[in-house]
């Protein structure tokens, strides 16, 4: 307790002031000790600023000013607990009765004999005098009068103590006893407990004081005297000793305590919509069917953006590529668009989606795609802050992570992906997979737009709904950029092609240009550029000039068309995927084989009647064959061409005058 008046004595900071006068019953003047300045105080802000600890009370008239359960005794300042027992509360009621009526009748801590004559009055009246003063239904006949001694101590206390009641406590619970046991022994167990249990996945308290024992029993052989050892009970008395947290830290690791210990204290304080948003993604818990194949295609991921004031979803975008700076894009880019066009898309949506506009701050986890350059470029276009969320502390965004988990609640049970169970075969997801991606999508936005706005929340009793309609009245504007064409170029992956004549050969479709070759023409046939694409649509792809400092956009040249119109990545790769699964199935890479055998046999063959015709000296007539033999053309001719000829009639008439002669040969010539 204390007063505005002569001799208080406060502290604000390093400096402290002193009470001059009271100039009005609202304005007081203080006088600073170190300079002597007066300045005037407010009776109402001055009292608020002790209440808010901000301003401390020294002291007043040389007594210091403690609080009500801090009692000083004998140069020492105890400190009582806030919650007394009811033993405790009848032995202040009792002996502050005591204290009060003994000084009412002149009593003081000097005199001995008013004391003893003052507690002889009270045995004489009994019982029935302390029923008139005293609260009702106390036993008090527990209590006994104290002696005349003990009553001259409780008024001393009372007295010097400015009659506070903590003062006529006892004692004895406050005092500090000391440690029984040896110096020595509790360094040896304090070393133990810091060598074995206090490390990371540490032993137990038995197997710790099981190794000191070792330890002990080891030392004693190299000292050669006896060591006096602790008890188990004693160990356990010190390892509980120990703050729990210090102790979940050094055996569990810091993360660990802090994710057990953490609390929550006044939380977010945003105060309108669009003033923080938060991102974060998951791992659907369903496979899903190819709209086109209808093949399964594996579980999708999601990205999801919510407001953190009003809980309302403000975008998402679904993908197979998992967490990336292209996933995130995208959902940023859903969450500013305007969203009327759905109500034509999704027919069953009973009121418009009105999220839009770009946040002041993103809030995100500390995943790659967001500490990535081109994530930060996109903030930079869109003139927005991003919040980095502390590592495994997924409690400070609260909003995201409670989002994650109701996406996952609300799909259907076919093709749903559950824990591993022990002792049972699980259902394969693909096998039971029975909806379209496009159905996933159409159903998402049932959901974000019409069921998770208008569920309760069970703390506030609010909808996520209303909060974002009354926030929408009562806020800035929404701000929109002016394109999106270097949004699609950041959100792009990147990667590195050759570019030369044919163009760019990505994923064994080709795109080209007249104003890439054009380029090609002026720097070089051959060029390694940087070429960004988008996963979910392959109509075209933005190829990197670093000459001009500019991206291209570069057409899908594709023989049948309408083929790259809306394709993603993941529908190119099944369509190719069954594809070469129909050629199996058929058995094409059979058939091939067994038309390279026959080629190879009959090659084999031809050499072999090449070879044995070659050694024959009379085939060289054969040499004016072609192929024609091979298109059905007769070979009567070259059989004609030799035969012996026929003579004519007029041959035959001028045989006669010819002159036979002998024939000879080179043999007889040479004899």
């Amino acid at each position: 307790m204390f007063t505005f008046g002569n001799g208080l004595v406060l502290r604000e900071g390093e400096r402290t002031f002193q009470f001059e006068r009271e100039l009005s019953c609202f304005e007081l003047q203080f006088r600073y000790l170190d300079n002597n300045e007066v300045r005037t105080f407010s009776r109402v802000k001055l009292y608020r600023q002790i209440l808010e600890k901000t301003v401390i009370p020294v002291h007043q008239n040389g007594y210091p000013i403690a609080q009500p359960n801090r009692v000083s005794v004998q140069e020492r300042e105890y400190t009582y607990p806030t919650t007394l027992s009811p033993r405790q509360e009848q032995t202040i009621h009792f002996r502050q009765f005591l204290v009060k009526r003994a000084i009412a009748q002149g009593v003081t801590s000097g005199s001995q004999k008013r004391c003893e004559a003052f507690l002889a009055d009270v045995r004489q009246k009994g019982e029935e005098y302390f029923a008139k003063f005293l609260p009702k239904g106390d036993a008090f006949e527990l209590l006994k009068l104290p002696c005349a001694d003990t009553l001259r101590v409780w008024i001393k206390r009372s007295q010097s103590s400015g009659n506070n009641p903590y003062a006529l406590l006892d004692l004895r619970p406050l005092v500090r006893r000391s440690k029984r046991i040896d110096p020595d022994v509790e360094a040896g167990v304090e070393k133990s407990i810091s060598k074995y249990y206090l490390q990371r996945h540490g032993l137990s308290v038995a197997e710790t004081f099981r190794r000191y024992l070792q330890d002990t029993a080891q030392e004693e052989r190299l000292l050669g005297t006896k060591i006096e050892v602790a008890s188990l009970r004693s160990m356990q008395r010190r390892v509980n000793d120990i703050d729990p947290y210090i102790r979940d830290v050094k055996r569990y690791g810091s993360e660990f305590a802090r994710n057990k210990w953490r609390y929550s204290l006044k939380g977010d304080t945003t105060t309108r919509v669009l003033e923080r948003v938060e991102i974060d993604h998951t791992w659907l818990d369903m496979w899903v069917l190819d709209p086109v194949s209808g093949v399964p295609i594996g579980r999708p991921w999601i990205t999801v953006a919510i407001d953190r004031y009003s809980g309302y979803i403000l975008g998402f975008h679904v993908s197979f590529y998992g967490p990336s700076v292209a996933s995130v894009a995208h959902c940023i880019r859903n969450a500013i668009f305007p969203k009327e066009d759905l109500l034509s898309l999704v027919p069953n949506l009973s009121q418009p989606w009105t999220a839009m506009g770009v946040a002041e701050q993103y809030v995100v986890d500390n995943g790659l795609e967001f500490h990535a350059k081109d994530f930060m470029r996109i903030l930079f276009d869109l003139r927005a802050d991003v919040l980095f969320n502390p590592v495994r502390r997924p409690w400070l965004k609260p909003s995201i992570e409670r989002t994650m988990m109701e996406v996952n609640r609300m799909l259907p049970s076919r093709g749903k992906v559950y824990t591993p169970t022990k002792n049972m075969v699980p259902v394969s997801p693909s096998d039971s997979a029975a909806i379209l991606f496009d159905d996933l999508c159409a159903g998402l936005t049932l959901w974000a737009a019409d069921v998770f706005p208008k569920s309760v929340h069970n703390k506030n009793l609010v909808r996520p709904l209303d909060l974002w309609e009354e926030g929408r009245l009562n806020s800035p504007i929404p701000m929109f950029p002016l394109g999106f064409e270097q949004f699609d170029i950041t959100a792009g992956l990147s990667t590195q092609r050759t570019v030369d004549g044919d163009g760019v050969f990505f994923k064994y479709l080709r795109f080209n240009s007249v104003e890439l070759q054009d380029y090609l023409r002026s720097h070089g046939r051959k060029l390694r550029l940087e070429v960004r694409f988008n996963p979910d649509d392959l109509g075209r792809v933005f190829v990197h000039l670093p000459a001009e400092k500019r991206w291209l956009s570069v057409a899908l040249q594709r023989p049948s068309n309408g083929y790259g119109d809306g394709l993603s990545l993941i529908q190119h790769e099944i369509i190719r995927a069954e594809a070469g699964k129909n050629l199996l199935r058929r058995n094409v890479e059979e058939e091939l084989a067994k038309a390279q055998e026959r080629l190879r046999e009959h090659w084999g063959n031809a050499v072999t009647r090449g070879v044995r015709v070659k050694k024959h000296a009379s085939l060289v007539r054969l040499q004016g064959l072609s192929s024609a033999r091979l298109s059905g053309q007769s070979t009567r001719g070259r059989c004609e061409a030799a035969s012996v000829p026929v003579a004519s009639l007029l041959a035959e008439s001028h045989l006669q005058k010819v002159m036979p002669f002998k024939a000879f040969s080179m043999a007889e010539e040479l004899e």
